[in-house]
């Protein structure tokens, strides 16, 4: 047994030095050099082992587990926040018909103005947007017809009267305009 210490280290550790005395290496040479083969073995590279199937496939499995969640998140999110917006779309409405009645206080139209404003800049932040239907081409993804005119001066499909306004949400119909058409 031998003392051997390593620099800015603890205090010497004995450690166990094999010899290698000349009847050793004669000895391994007659045996065919077996043991200097494994002793080198212990010091060369060994080949990267096999991928192991079952490690690819729990990491496929997860990828899939965690692209599924995020998507499941994404949709639960988007569905509340479509909830949300839904739930403020009749006081649109009030004050829609809040304007469209007549007022002899100023102020208080003005007040309603605001409030309107102020509603729609909200809704435009979450990509809520009014549809502008009248005078358009009826169109059924777009507009529900609750009433038919025949009306000769204006084209045929043509939208006369919005009864109620619809909206679009990132480009999806959150709500259909309910609308007159005419002929």
């Amino acid at each position: 047994i031998t003392m051997a210490t390593l620099p800015n280290r603890a205090p010497a550790i004995p450690i166990r030095i094999p010899s290698r005395s000349p009847a050793t290496i004669r000895t391994a040479s007659a045996a065919g050099g077996r043991a200097e083969r494994c002793a080198m073995g212990l010091f060369t590279k060994k080949a990267p082992p096999a991928p192991d199937l079952r490690l690819e496939a729990l990491e496929a499995e997860f990828k899939n587990y965690r692209r599924r969640t995020e998507d499941s998140s994404e949709r639960a999110a988007n569905d509340a926040r479509r909830k949300a917006v839904l739930a403020f779309l009749p006081v649109y409405d009030d004050l829609e018909r809040a304007l469209a009645a007549p007022c002899q206080d100023e102020a208080y139209r003005r007040g309603i103005e605001l409030m309107m404003q102020n509603l729609l800049s909200i809704l435009a932040g979450l990509k809520v947007l009014p549809m502008q239907s009248l005078g358009k081409c009826f169109n059924p993804t777009y507009h529900e017809a609750v009433s038919h005119v025949e009306d000769k001066t204006v084209g045929e499909e043509r939208i006369v009267q919005v009864v109620q306004t619809g909206f679009t949400m990132d480009e999806e119909v959150l709500r259909h305009a309910k609308v007159v058409v005419a002929n």
